[in-house]
């Protein structure tokens, strides 16, 4: 349970639960009738949308789950966000540093001065 609980886990399942929304909103707009077809045909695409359709409300409920977890998570501090933010921020500065250093080198090249 304390493994789902780890900002990496917690951003993971938000990003699946967002594939998933997107996903099922797609194959919804892809299953638009565009007229002229037969009985057939047009009942299958019904029956495709409503499975689609409650795919997507079981994926907009699983993101809402989600939320509700995290919420637990930080009121009860469970929540394990402090360190991974002190670590990501460190190695966002070496990031940057590392593209300040670049585009120094870059200028200097351009103009000439060593």
């Amino acid at each position: 349970m304390d493994q789902q609980r780890t900002s990496a886990a917690l951003l993971d399942r938000t990003n699946n639960d967002v594939v998933q929304l997107l996903k099922r909103f797609e194959n919804i707009i892809a299953l638009a009738p565009s007229g002229g077809r037969s009985r057939n045909a047009t009942a299958v695409e019904a029956y495709q949308m409503e499975v689609e359709t409650a795919a997507l409300v079981r994926a907009a409920e699983d993101l809402l789950s989600l939320t509700r977890s995290m919420k637990e998570a930080w009121l009860f501090g469970r929540l394990q966000t402090v360190a991974d933010r002190k670590e990501a921020a460190e190695g966002d500065n070496k990031d940057v540093q590392a593209v300040v250093d670049g585009l120094g080198k870059v200028l200097r090249e351009r103009t000439g001065t060593a």
